[in-house]
């Protein structure tokens, strides 16, 4: 691997998934770079053109970055024909709605509906969570012959239970829906939509506050994920 490029494509990670502009010393700490380095690296980035220093002094992603990664989602089948589909499950649930697919060990959120009254959610557009703590990544988890084997290699960096969630999975296989509790006071519920070979291409899930739900509205939400899963993965599948 060259370090060159895996320590600027490093520091470009880490400018995207900031909540806001860093400065220079916090970039080189979350690297763990030397700060000449990253000086030299963040100048390089600004003058292509996919960093940015504010008159502040701080550094921030720019908008190319964005648009390198809008185009790769445009590609995507999922992506393509989701849009329909995820304002149909809004409506009729009136809760916040998610479009996760799973990468690595991680589900990536790759689109969201905002309830008319929201709570704080901490994942967003293009944020990763580990796919054992969501429902959209729980459910795709029980669609994969190797979870058990993700979840060994998960419990190495974290703190997971896998005989329990091994077993959680297997109650997901067979309802086929995952609930999760990840967000404090929040309840989300997720499904897989199933592509060729059978395998979960990407999960639909509806997040509500613990409040709001009582036992018929959750059935209803877990019927309406059920449901447009299936129509989105007619839709993916369809020659």
């Amino acid at each position: 691997m060259d370090r060159a490029v895996s320590r600027s494509f490093q520091i470009l990670e880490t400018l995207a998934q900031a909540s806001g502009p860093l400065r220079l010393s916090a970039v080189a700490a979350q690297t763990g770079l030397q700060k000449s380095t990253v000086h030299r690296i963040l100048g390089t980035l600004c003058e292509l053109g996919y960093a940015q220093q504010e008159d502040s002094g701080l550094y921030g992603a720019s908008l190319k970055t964005w648009e390198l990664g809008a185009g790769v989602i445009a590609d995507l089948p999922i992506k393509r024909v989701a849009s329909g589909y995820l304002q149909n499950l809004h409506r009729d649930t009136g809760e916040t709605v998610n479009l996760t697919v799973l990468v690595g060990d991680d589900v990536l959120y790759l689109d969201k509906i905002i309830a008319p009254r929201p709570v704080r959610f901490g994942a967003r557009v293009g944020s990763r969570v580990a796919a054992p703590l969501t429902s959209g990544g729980k459910a795709m988890l029980a669609r994969l012959i190797d979870a058990p084997e993700r979840l060994a290699r998960m419990a190495t960096r974290r703190t997971l239970d896998v005989a329990a969630l091994l077993a959680e999975l297997n109650e997901v296989r067979a309802r086929g829906y995952a609930v999760s509790g990840y967000s404090p006071g929040v309840v989300s519920t997720g499904a897989a939509v199933i592509g060729p070979g059978h395998r979960p291409i990407a999960a639909l899930s509806v997040s509500a506050p613990r409040e709001r739900l009582d036992a018929a509205k959750s059935k209803a939400i877990a019927e309406a994920v059920l449901e447009t899963c299936a129509r989105m993965a007619e839709a993916v599948n369809r020659p």
